[in-house]
């Protein structure tokens, strides 16, 4: 309920935004921790989203590496605008990798890491065209923002 007591009109679109953003960021985990891609990736996210993911996980399949553990997450829904085609959502995640680190996939040791905070915002980008699903179309790590 929004503080004026009435429901969000938009409250249905905005968990299904949510839906789509957290279900690319298992993905996400599942492909980074396995070393091969989620096939239920391409589910959730689309565009330069899922180019990232692909570009990431192959960079860490020439290094040998996966990733061990789960981020954090803290994901809202900052806009909703379902007048235009595609409709277009902005999502800010405050995304926590305490948790998530980088290992050797061979011995399982830890790996080298950049240094740093390891809370960053995220604001990523999610459209639906027409009656499809909603994807995450782009995904943006702010390295200069933390949260």
């Amino acid at each position: 309920m929004q503080a004026s007591g009435k429901a969000d009109p938009q409250a249905a679109e905005k968990a299904a935004v949510l839906a789509a953003y957290a279900g690319m960021g298992a993905a996400e985990v599942r492909s980074y921790t396995s070393g091969t891609l989620d096939p239920d990736l391409e589910r959730y996210a689309t565009d330069a989203a899922l180019a990232d993911i692909k570009a990431t996980l192959f960079w860490y399949q020439q290094r040998g590496t996966v990733m061990k553990g789960q981020p954090a997450h803290a994901p809202t829904v900052e806009s909703v605008d379902t007048t235009g085609d595609p409709q277009r959502a902005v999502v800010s995640d405050c995304v926590d990798s305490t948790g998530y680190d980088k290992v050797d996939k061979a011995s399982g040791q830890p790996a080298p890491a950049p240094s740093g905070p390891r809370r960053h915002v995220v604001t990523s980008t999610v459209q639906r065209t027409g009656s499809g699903p909603w994807l995450v179309y782009r995904s943006t790590i702010e390295r200069d923002r933390t949260c």
